[in-house]
């Protein structure tokens, strides 16, 4: 029993637990910055999709205006043009959000992987310190 407190078997287990504890620490660190930039993400993409939705709305009125001011009947084929229009439209704004919920989904996952991993990393070094240490009496 007197071998375990000897100064350099001491000094390994405390390294260890040091390790184990940094690796823990780390992994709650990984997703910790993961949400954050999931977050971002998520602001970036909700930004993106208010400045697009304008933009179409802009054109949409553009295409109105010069169909009303030339004399052309929003109706038949005109009526159908803007309509395809205006789906195509939504259809990019909702493969915005779609993505960026796709991307930000992905960041989350990765950073709780991290976490998980550097987790069970730590356990495994502590249990290896401490199989170690008690190995020396």
């Amino acid at each position: 029993m007197g071998e375990l407190f000897r100064p350099t078997n001491l000094f390994k287990l405390g390294s260890g637990l040091v390790a184990a504890t940094q690796q823990y620490k780390q992994g709650k660190d990984s997703k910790r910055a993961a949400d954050r930039n999931a977050d971002r993400l998520e602001a970036e993409g909700a930004e993106e999709k208010r400045r697009t939705r304008r933009e179409q709305k802009k054109r949409q009125s553009s295409l109105r205006a010069r169909a009303a001011a030339s004399g052309i009947k929003i109706s038949g084929s005109t009526k159908t043009f803007l309509d395809d229009y205006i789906d195509e439209d939504e259809r990019q704004l909702s493969w915005l959000s779609d993505s960026t919920s796709s991307r930000s989904s992905i960041l989350r996952k990765q950073g709780k992987d991290a976490k998980r991993n550097s987790q069970l990393g730590a356990y495994g070094t502590f249990f290896q310190t401490a199989g170690n240490w008690l190995g020396n009496s």
